[in-house]
C-alpha cells in the first residue's frame, strides 16, 4: 500500500493541503461514501511520512470493516475511489485562478440555456480575467481563441440572420496567433533537441511558416516575434538573429513565462561562443545576459538560484574585474541559494573567497577555505588555494610547490571518477602556473610561448589571472 499511486500522491501534499483534502473528502457534494472517508482517516494517521509498518491493505481492512474478513478487492476499489477524489481535489485546488477556465465553462452553460444577460456579463468579466493574466504567451492566446469561439457560437445561435461576420474573423485571428506561437515554440524545441540527441525530426510546415511570416503582421506580436527569431537563430545561425533575439528579450521577455525565457536565453548562450570567439568579448556578452536575466528574475527558480548558476555569475564578473558589482550581488543573493542544496553556504563562501583573492586579501581567503565548516573540496577551491600560495610565494615558496604536487596527485586520482574533458582544464591550469613560477623575469621568448599557450587553450580556469601573472614578469 505504501507504494501505491494513491500514497505516492498524497505524501506530496503539504500539511495545509492535506487538511483541505480532508475537507474535500468529507464534503457530501464530492463524496457520499463513509468507507472512503474511513480509508482517508486510516491513511492520514500515518502522515507525513507514510512509512509505518501498519500502513497496509490488511490493516486498512480491519479499520474500515472490523466485523468482516479481509477482502483485498474491496480495499483496492476504495483506494481507486479515493484516488479519483484526490485527482479532482488537485484540479480544483491547484489550478491557477488567473486562467479563465471557469468563465469559459460558464459561457457555454449560459449559451446552451439561453441566458443572454448572464452570457454578456460573463463575456465582459472574462476579458478582465484575460487582461489580468501576467503573460501574453501561447496559453493566453489559446484561451482568447476559446473565448471568442464561444462568443461566435452565441452570436450564431441568437442573432444569425445570414448577414454580417458573426465574429468569424476574430475567432480565426485568435486561432492563428495561438497556432503560430505554439508551432514556432515546438519547432525550436525539436531543432534544439535534434542537435543534442541526434534525432531526425520531420519539421512539418516549418518552411511554409517561415515564408508566411516574412510579410505577415503577426510577427509583430511579441510571443510570435520571440519564437520566430529564435527559430531563425537555430536554423540560420547568423549574428543578426542573435542580436535581434537578445533585443526582443530585453523589450518583450516579460510577456512570456520565465521557463520560456530561460529556453530562449539558452539558445543565445549555445550560439554565443561562435559569435564571440575572443575570450574577453565572450565574457562581456555573457555578463550582459546574466544581468538581464537577474533584473527580470529569469535566473531565479521559485525565488532561488542554483549553486552552479551562482558560481558561474561570479566567475564571469571576476573575469571582467567587476568587483563592486560582485560585492553587491553576493550581499543581495547570500540567502537565495536553493535551500534543498546541502551545504548551501559553501557556494557563497567560495565566491566571497574568490572576491577576496581578487582584492589581494589573501589571509581572508585562507580564513574561509581553512574553516572546518567549509566543505567545498572541489577543483575550484584547489585553484583558489594555488593562486593564494603563488601570490605569497616570496614567503611561502615551499607551500606553493607542495600545492602544485598535491593538485597533480588529486587530478590523477580523479581520473577514476571524472571524465577527462572535465579534468583537462585543471591540468592545463596547474602546468601553466607552474611554468610561470619557474620562468625568469624578462625571458621574453618563454613568456611569449606561455602567453600563446594560454590564448590557445579553449577552457582554462582563471585565464585572465594567469595572463596578469605572466605580464608581471615582462
Amino acid at each position: 500500500m505504501k507504494d501505491s499511486k494513491l500514497i505516492k500522491a498524497i505524501e506530496k501534499l503539504s500539511k495545509s493541503d492535506l487538511k483541505r483534502f480532508r475537507e474535500f473528502v468529507y464534503s457530501p457534494f464530492f463524496n457520499k461514501r463513509k468507507t472512503v472517508t474511513d480509508l482517508f482517516d486510516f491513511i492520514e494517521k500515518y502522515a507525513p511520512n507514510f512509512e509505518h509498518k501498519k500502513l497496509t491493505q490488511e490493516y486498512a481492512s480491519k479499520y474500515i470493516f472490523p466485523e468482516e474478513p479481509y477482502n483485498p478487492d474491496a480495499i483496492i476499489k476504495l483506494q481507486s475511489r479515493l484516488f479519483k477524489l484526490l485527482e479532482l481535489f488537485i484540479y480544483h485546488h491547484f489550478k491557477s485562478e488567473k486562467l479563465p477556465d471557469k468563465e469559459i465553462a460558464l459561457m457555454q452553460f449560459y449559451d446552451e440555456n439561453s441566458l443572454s444577460t448572464h452570457f454578456k456579463n460573463i463575456y465582459k468579466r472574462v476579458q478582465k480575467v484575460q487582461q489580468d493574466y501576467p503573460y501574453r504567451d501561447a496559453l493566453y492566446h489559446y484561451h482568447q481563441f476559446r473565448i471568442e469561439e464561444n462568443y461566435h457560437m452565441y452570436l450564431a445561435g441568437k442573432y444569425d440572420d445570414g448577414k454580417g461576420d458573426i465574429h468569424y474573423e476574430e475567432v480565426t485571428k485568435m486561432l492563428e496567433i495561438f497556432y503560430l506561437s505554439e508551432k514556432l515554440t515546438q519547432l525550436c524545441l525539436m531543432i534544439n533537441r535534434q542537435g543534442t540527441a541526434k534525432i531526425d525530426y520531420n519539421m512539418v510546415l516549418m518552411k511554409e511558416i517561415l515564408n508566411f511570416l516574412q510579410n505577415s503582421e503577426y510577427k509583430e506580436i511579441p510571443v510570435i516575434a520571440l519564437w520566430h527569431e529564435a527559430l531563425l537563430l537555430l536554423t540560420d545561425k547568423k549574428i543578426e538573429h542573435y542580436i535581434k533575439l537578445k533585443n526582443l528579450l530585453k523589450e518583450h521577455g516579460v510577456t512570456i513565462n520565465t521557463l520560456e525565457q530561460r529556453m530562449l536565453y539558452t539558445y543565445l548562450e549555445n550560439c554565443s561562443k561562435s559569435f564571440f570567439p575572443v575570450r574577453q568579448q565572450y565574457y562581456e556578452e555573457l555578463f550582459d545576459r546574466y544581468k538581464m536575466q537577474l533584473e527580470d528574475g529569469v535566473m531565479y527558480i521559485n525565488g532561488f538560484l542554483l549553486p552552479v548558476i551562482f558560481r558561474n555569475i561570479v566567475t564571469v564578473a571576476l573575469n571582467l574585474n567587476q568587483l563592486d558589482w560582485i560585492a553587491q550581488f553576493l550581499d543581495h543573493n547570500k540567502d537565495k541559494i536553493a535551500p534543498e542544496y546541502k551545504g548551501r553556504e559553501d557556494p557563497y563562501n567560495y565566491c566571497l573567497a574568490r572576491l577576496y583573492c581578487k582584492q589581494s586579501k589573501f589571509d581572508a581567503v585562507l580564513d574561509i577555505i581553512d574553516n572546518p565548516s567549509f566543505n567545498d573540496t572541489k577543483f575550484g577551491v584547489r585553484v583558489l588555494r594555488t593562486q593564494v600560495y603563488y601570490e605569497k610565494r616570496k614567503t611561502h615558496a615551499s607551500m606553493f610547490e607542495d600545492m602544485i604536487n598535491s593538485f597533480r596527485r588529486f587530478l590523477f586520482a580523479q581520473q577514476k571518477f571524472t571524465p577527462n574533458d572535465q579534468i583537462q582544464p585543471y591540468r592545463d591550469f596547474v602546468n601553466i602556473i607552474n611554468k610561470i613560477y619557474n620562468t625568469l623575469r624578462k625571458d621574453q621568448q618563454r613568456l611569449d610561448d606561455i602567453e600563446q599557450q594560454i590564448n590557445e587553450t579553449p577552457i582554462l580556469p582563471e585565464g585572465a589571472w594567469l595572463l596578469e601573472k605572466l605580464n608581471e614578469l615582462r
